[in-house]
Parts: structure tokens; sequence; C-alpha cells
């Protein structure tokens, strides 16, 4: 499980974790809820409160070393059941949130006075019951302006056994890759709207911090690192985070998942035509079709992109909710631009022939989040304007032009190696987009540019495409996820068209990083 970091606003307030589904009990300290929105009997609620006692309570004001005031609010839990598991989990807790603070007990209790400033830590916890199963929080907060951090746990009573956050979803029956969706779309829309309230940052596009912002937003939504609440009976919370360029860097996020299925509601259906392609978004999918005409053919010489017949493309990496689409063209040849509008008024897009270029996949690019306040979408001539809600209109093709130019995220910047296989192959990356690689055991060398198209669960998407090597072999294309294990210094790359330079038929390879020179 994984460290989840909130927005430390009102600390009394942010400890405050609400009820549970089944019932709610929690360390009886001030800064917990003693509410329950259970329907169970008193029995059954006195039992559960037996199951998890402290094992660990410290509440103390002393002075340190220094003379420094120091406030100590520690609360930490212990289940009480003898299987192997719980043992564990109870060996985790008081390592990570007791040991530290022991030694405080022995410390003189010190007076301080209104006008003096205190440091304070809080530690504290909360469990969600759903039958013998029990999700339990704990939350701790180490002072200045550091988040508050949560961290969950899920137990079954019953068996005596941890288990993951996907098994308890499937006992509120629920299918957990639905929840997970629900979840990334929850995270990304809530990371795009903060993004154009907060105004357009400037470096956002150097380095390829935006790429790695929105990356780091699925990344650490996945389930098994959520923080599971029942705040009330039949009602659900998943608690997690997204990026933020303020800050600690981290905002605590909450989505509500329906417990209960709703009666299914009649999906939008939005489309636009505009030469030989068309878009159509229905809910949260969309698709691109591309017809075979004189226009299209055209990109064979010019590109090297060949569409045989009509074809429909899925489009990738999109997770808002949409009021409005509209094709425009970037440049003076057909270069198509397919135009999202969220129900937040915040511009994307997928820039078709730019994701040509490198294979057969259509990715949604970051949104361009001073194109926001948007109320609808305009093709005037051959390109789109957007309408804002003050009346002003926003010409959004300089604004592709420089959103395309987003360099490559520093994650997969760098020289990186492959030696699986009893063969050495590498490939370097620079961050203007230069690539070169040395594939069949360093026996082919290829030169050419990847560009960055945008973020799906698997990674930051790179479109790479190479050309005519020395020796007269033709150049490749691939579209690839990557995404970089700063602990295992690997980068992950994951297949999405074209063929594996690397290792032929793979769909997945990891590469080490090279260290710096």
């Amino acid at each position: 499980m994984k460290h989840k970091r909130l927005a430390a606003a009102v600390l009394a307030a942010a400890l405050v974790l609400a009820g549970c589904g089944g019932t709610k009990s929690s360390s009886g300290s001030a800064a917990a809820s003693q509410s329950t929105g259970s329907s169970q009997n008193a029995p059954a609620l006195t039992a559960q409160k037996e199951r998890i006692t402290e094992q660990f309570t410290l509440e103390k004001t002393f002075r340190d070393e220094y003379g420094s005031a120091q406030k100590l609010t520690i609360h930490v839990p212990q289940l009480v059941c003898d299987s192997p598991d719980a043992a564990y989990l109870n060996d985790e807790l008081a390592a990570k949130y007791a040991a530290e603070y022991r030694d405080y007990e022995s410390y003189p209790q010190a007076e301080v006075s209104q006008d003096e400033w205190c440091s304070q830590t809080y530690i504290d916890w909360d469990a969600y019951w759903y039958g013998d199963c029990v999700s339990l929080v704990v939350s701790s907060y180490y002072g200045g302006t550091d988040p508050i951090y949560t961290q969950g746990w899920c137990f079954d009573f019953a068996t005596g056994k941890l288990i993951f956050v996907t098994e308890m979803l499937q006992r509120m029956g629920l299918d957990p890759d639905a929840v997970q969706q629900q979840m990334l779309r929850g995270a990304m829309q809530t990371f795009d709207q903060r993004m154009a309230q907060g105004g357009y940052y400037e470096g956002l596009l150097s380095g390829g911090n935006l790429a790695s912002m929105r990356m780091n937003t699925l990344e650490n939504n996945q389930l098994e690192d959520l923080c599971l609440l029942l705040p009330e009976q039949d009602r659900l919370v998943l608690r997690g985070g997204c990026s933020s360029p303020a800050g600690s860097g981290w905002r605590q996020l909450d989505v509500e998942i329906p417990l209960q299925a709703a009666d299914p509601q009649p999906q939008t259906v939005l489309t636009d035509t505009y030469g030989s392609a068309s878009v159509q978004l229905e809910g949260t999918q969309g698709t691109i079709t591309l017809r075979r005409t004189p226009e299209t053919a055209a990109w064979d010489a010019d590109y090297g992109i060949r569409l045989e017949q009509d074809h429909t493309y899925p489009i990738l990496g999109i997770y808002n909710e949409y009021v409005d689409v509209c094709i425009g063209e970037l440049g003076a040849s057909f270069h198509p631009v397919v135009y999202l509008l969220t129900k937040d008024g915040v511009v994307e897009y997928v820039d078709v022939l730019r994701c040509l270029i490198s294979g057969n996949a259509l990715v949604c690019q970051d949104p361009i989040y001073i194109a926001n306040q948007g109320v609808a979408l305009e093709r005037s001539g051959s390109e789109v304007n957007l309408h804002q809600e003050d009346g002003s209109v926003l010409e959004l093709a300089p604004l592709t032009a420089e959103w395309n130019g987003q360099e490559i995220p520093s994650e997969a910047v760098g020289a990186f190696n492959d030696m699986s296989d009893n063969q050495f192959d590498w490939m370097d990356v620079e961050s203007n987009g230069c690539v070169q690689m040395g594939v069949q055991d360093n026996n082919v060398f290829y030169q050419g540019y990847a560009d960055y198209l945008g973020v799906v669960p698997e990674g930051m998407v790179l479109g790479v495409w190479t050309s005519e090597t020395a020796d007269g072999m033709p150049g490749i294309t691939f579209v690839a996820a990557v995404k970089y294990d700063l602990f295992n210094e690997t980068l992950n790359l994951t297949m999405i068209d074209g063929q594996n330079p690397f290792a032929e038929g793979k769909t997945q390879l990891q590469l080490i990083r090279c260290p710096d020179p």
C-alpha cells in the first residue's frame, strides 16, 4: 500500500473521517468522529469495537532538547485476532506509527503559553466495517506544511487474513475493473478541473512536467493504493489523490462509488465530420473514422502513411465527460485535429496526423488548460475556435501547435539498455525527441524522433519513427507506453502499436537506465 497525501486545510476537520456503511469505529480521540451510519444492533456494534483496540496511545506536550514545544497526539490501532496476518499487520503498525514515539512517554508534561508556537504531530485511525471485513485507515500529520497522509488495509476477521481492495469490492457486489475505471476518470477529471482553474503554468510544458503529473495521477490511483471508506450505509468512497503544481505536489481526492446499480441513463452522442474524417463520442467511448479519399491517399507520398481503406480507430486516453466536438485542420494540407470540449469547459484534442506518423493509434493529447471556460466549439473555415463564457472567441490552432511542442517527459529521457536473451540492445532518448537505438544485439542502428502523444494507464505514450539505416534497411515506427520505475531504475515499455524493436513478439519489456556520465 502507498501513502496517500491529503491537503491539510484545517487539521482537526481533515482528521474527521466519516462513518461507515456497516459500522464505523475510531480511536475515540478528539480528532476522530464518533458517529456511525449503521443499522446494526448494539451487540454487533460492541463486538466490532472489541475486535480493534489500541496498542499505543500518547497525548502529551513536551519540550525537546532545544526547549521547543512539541505536541503529540498518537493513537495506533491493533487487531484483536491471533492469526499470522493480524500479527504481521500489528507489527507493521507498531513499527510505522508507534516505535519512534515510545521514548516520549517518560518526558514530563510541558506548559505552553497561548502565544507560543508548538509543533504538532497527529496519528489517528478509523475502522469501516462491512460484515466481518474491516477497512482500517490510519491518518498521520507531521507538522508544518506537510500534507496529511493516509494508508489503508482491509482485513477479514472471519478468515483472519488480510485481503485486497479488489476482494473487498467483490464482496460488495461490485466489479473491480469497472470501479477502477470510475476512479481513474474521477481522478483525471479532478486534476484537469484544478489545473484549468489555477491558470496556465508556463513551466509545465518544459521537461514534460505536465505529462508526468497526469501520469502520476493515473499511477497512484490504482485500486490497491487506495483507502476504502464507508461514510454511511450503502455509500462507498475511495480515497486517493491527484498531482498539483502547488504545495506538496499532491492533493486529496475522494471518489464516490454507488453501491446500488443506478438505472441506465441515455448517453448523449456527439458527432462531427470534416473532409475525410469523422468523430463519434458516446459516454466514455470515442472513435475517429478516416475515409480513403484523394486527400488521405496523398499522405502516403507526403508522410509514409498508407490508408488502404476506410478505418475506424478508438480514441485512447479520454477520461472526461464531453459536451461538444469539432474537427479542424493544422497547416495547409489535410491535417485533421479533433477537438473535444469537456463539461468543465476545457479543450482536449487528438492530432490525427501526428499520431498516425508513428502507428495506428490515436491518443488524446493533454488538455489545453489555457483554453478553458468554453461553452461551444465552432469551425471557422478550416480551423476551430472556442467560444468562452465571457463572449470572447479563442483560436485553437496556435495553442495546439504550442501544446504539441511539449518536451519528452524527463522519466523517459536518458540512455536505457536491454540485456535480456543474451544480447545487448539500447535506446537513447533526448528531451527534444531525438532517438537513437541499437537493436538485434547492437547490429542494427536506427536514428529518428519521438513524439509525446498523451497518457494512458500503462504509461506516457510515445510515438517513435526512424529513418532508413545507413545499410539501407527501412525505418521503423511504433507506439509504446512508457512508465519509469524509480525504485528499480527501469523503464517499463508496453507496446500499443507496431513491432517491438528490442524483442520481437513481446508486448512488454523492461529497459535498465544507464548511470548519468
